[in-house]
């Protein structure tokens, strides 16, 4: 799931982080991959459950994983 608001993006239930830094996010969700791109991100909060980013969000794209 991925909640946006204003200054930060929360994404629970994620299965792993495959790339971060400042300006790419990938993770693997249980049906696709979440890839966020953007400016200055940074993880503020992790957990085995939960990711909170802040940062200048421009896109947000998900791969569908095929067979």
């Amino acid at each position: 799931m991925l909640i946006v608001d204003k200054e930060s993006l929360c994404i629970y239930d994620f299965l792993e982080v495959f790339l971060m830094d400042s300006h790419v996010f990938k993770i693997q969700m249980r049906d696709y991959t979440l890839i966020i791109r953007g400016h200055h991100l940074q993880m503020e909060y992790y957990d085995q459950k939960e990711i909170r980013l802040h940062g200048h969000v421009k896109v947000i794209e998900y791969d569908e994983n095929r067979v």
